[in-house]
């Protein structure tokens, strides 16, 4: 983490005995239930026990899932998108689709997800015309952190605010490049059978809401779409939660860092009707930080412990998403930004010079005809025979 988040720790844990003696109004546990959203498996989020009526028709049949039911739709193995989180380093996965496109072997996608800065990303990644690619490169290349967020002020801090900042700027700017247009797009898109989701975490519920955004769109309500994108991106603590439905969200990877479009169903599924697809994720961070000693400081200990939790989502994530594509019968393949890129520690800095470079090392690694991995990295989380059994499985 950089100095820009561990200022904004420092000042959360400051204000924070202060702002205990402030009151907030109390709210009442909302039961409303979800019209377009389910849970990663496809249940229902206020009856998980239950599949999700979003998606009755999808698992009707013994052994099928949403996958199986689009590879019956379109008589071929899907293709399957997935864009993590990562704040300002969504300029890598915007660098990566474009050089990706500009190789010829960018697939056109039948479902996409995406998760905080990844949801951001996942509404031109799933259209995917180079006039969509422009608006990628200029979310994430022309931007700044002004164009994100802006200070509350200390008056707000201490009337009981519920985060450090205001997203109002990242609002105007999801309402920029999502329009009516957009929608429209989309909506068509999901009438020949092609899916788009975004996750978010409901915490008052303590779940991961995914949202299919297709039948949003198809409803048109871009109110709710664009309200779903901002509660996705809403990074906890720094940014406001968005309520919907009197429900309370934050960013997506606060509970996971990735969602791949139809994993759920009730029973395993049965192997692909036409052969494997593939699933493409792409991780909007680095697979491997380099030790350094943390120097013991409130603000240094309290970004840094952040730090270490968000990476351990993603890399939970990742295997759980990689086994996932296996019991699908799908290739897994997956990319993140290299090491030596230098992107800096703090994902909230919206800093145009590590914004680019990020875009950049995405564009570059894109060209390469080795840029894929077919595995999750191993971080010690599994034992060795594990591994071994995901290696002689590739």
């Amino acid at each position: 983490m950089g100095k820009n988040t561990i200022l904004i720790f420092s000042a959360f844990f400051a204000v924070l005995i202060l702002t205990s003696c402030a009151s907030s109004p109390e709210r009442t546990l909302s039961d409303k239930a979800p019209a377009f959203a389910t849970l990663p498996n496809g249940y229902d989020p206020l009856n998980p026990t239950q599949p999700s009526a979003l998606y009755a028709a999808a698992v009707s049949k013994a052994g099928d899932n949403v996958v199986r039911h689009l590879e019956r739709k379109h008589g071929r193995p899907l293709n399957i998108l997935s864009l993590s989180g990562g704040g300002q380093n969504g300029a890598f996965g915007a660098g990566f689709l474009i050089g990706w496109r500009e190789t010829g072997r960018r697939p056109s996608f039948d479902a996409v997800g995406g998760v905080s800065t990844g949801a951001l990303l996942a509404t031109h990644a799933f259209l995917g015309t180079p006039a969509d690619d422009v608006k990628l490169k200029e979310m994430y290349t022309q931007v700044t952190k002004d164009d994100i967020y802006k200070d509350i002020g200390i008056i707000n801090l201490l009337s009981g605010s519920d985060s450090l900042k205001d997203t109002a700027p990242l609002y105007v700017l999801i309402s920029k490049y999502i329009t009516a247009a957009e929608l429209e797009r989309v909506a068509a898109a999901s009438a020949k059978n092609r899916i788009l989701v975004v996750g978010t975490t409901n915490i008052d519920y303590g779940q991961t809401w995914v949202w299919n955004m297709s039948l949003i769109a198809k409803a048109g309500d871009l109110a709710l779409y664009r309200k779903v994108l901002l509660a996705s991106a809403s990074f906890p603590i720094v940014f406001p939660p968005v309520e919907i439905d009197g429900h309370l969200f934050v960013d997506g990877a606060a509970r996971s860092n990735v969602v791949v479009p139809g994993m759920g169903g009730t029973t395993k599924p049965r192997p692909p009707l036409f052969g494997p697809g593939n699933v493409y994720l792409i991780d909007n961070g680095r697979l491997k930080h380099p030790p350094e000693a943390l120097r013991r400081a409130l603000g240094d200990v309290a970004a840094t412990t952040v730090g270490v939790m968000m990476d351990q989502s993603m890399q939970t994530a990742l295997t759980r998403s990689y086994f996932g594509s296996k019991f699908l019968g799908y290739n897994f393949k997956m990319v993140a930004i290299p090491d030596d890129v230098k992107i800096g520690k703090d994902p909230l800095a919206f800093d145009p010079e590590q914004m680019q470079a990020a875009f950049n090392s995405g564009l570059a690694l894109a060209k390469r005809s080795d840029s894929w991995s077919s595995s999750p990295p191993n971080v010690g989380d599994l034992p060795p025979w594990v591994w071994d059994a995901i290696k002689a499985n590739k």
